[in-house]
């Protein structure tokens, strides 16, 4: 498949409501300042132990009702924080798809799954925010009363569909529904490993940054050895 072929990525509609309030393009220098120490906290201290009064608090706001006043509630505020990087990491990865479909490699399953899992690699290593970012995604994927659904526009997964839809011609073993759960499955395990990576080592530093790409590069070949397998035999 050459970038001729390559589907067009879904344009992006008006949010609307409580999203509107908090889209990340439409907050004022205060409100990103909040998002940036809401992420850092919820990283080192958790989701539940660290309460909107404190990081208005920690981000220097003297209103201790800053952070419900820009963002509403503390599910708004997880909404803005998700979108804001989630957008940044689906801008990356469509690009990287783009650029596989110009390499004709769109239609290498190895190549797509294995690129759209280093975007979030590559941001733990590379961004100042990477490391944050992944274990409060992790927390949110797992909370029991959060829906990543609910938190973030679909717009914003552009580049998901545009993996499954790049890969499916080379996965025609799979029913549609199966390749869709997995890599579903490959997405949030590639969150969970990344996060459980940086609770047992740390931040990425050149001490352990040829660990950390033997560990992703062995994450890739899991994750789409997984995603490719063949579906097993089941009770009738």
């Amino acid at each position: 498949m050459d970038s001729a072929t390559l589907p067009p990525a879904p344009a992006p509609t008006p949010p609307d409501g409580l999203a509107a309030m908090t889209a990340p393009d439409r907050l004022n220098p205060t409100a990103l300042h909040i998002l940036d120490v809401a992420e850092r906290e919820f990283s080192r201290h958790g989701l539940e132990k660290v309460s909107l009064r404190e990081l208005g608090a920690a981000s220097g706001q003297r209103n201790v009702s800053a952070v419900s006043y820009h963002f509403g509630s503390r599910e708004g505020l997880l909404g803005a924080l998700l979108s804001r990087r989630i957008g940044q990491l689906d801008r990356m990865r469509q690009q990287r798809l783009q650029l596989l479909a110009r390499l004709d490699k769109a239609g290498d399953p190895h190549a797509v799954i294995g690129e759209s899992f280093r975007v979030l690699a590559d941001t733990v290593r590379h961004e100042a925010w990477g490391a944050d970012f992944v274990r409060v995604l992790a927390q949110v994927l797992l909370h029991p009363e959060l829906d990543f659904h609910a938190l973030v526009p679909d717009t914003l997964t552009g580049g998901y569909r545009l993996s499954m839809t790049l890969v499916q011609p080379a996965l025609a073993h799979l029913p549609a529904a199966t390749l869709q759960e997995r890599l579903s499955l490959a997405y949030h395990h590639g969150t969970y490993v990344l996060a459980m990576w940086l609770h047992t080592h740390g931040p990425v530093s050149p001490a352990n940054e040829a660990g950390y790409e033997a560990f992703v590069s062995d994450t890739v070949d899991f994750l789409v050895g997984g995603v490719m397998a063949p579906v097993s035999r089941r009770p009738a």
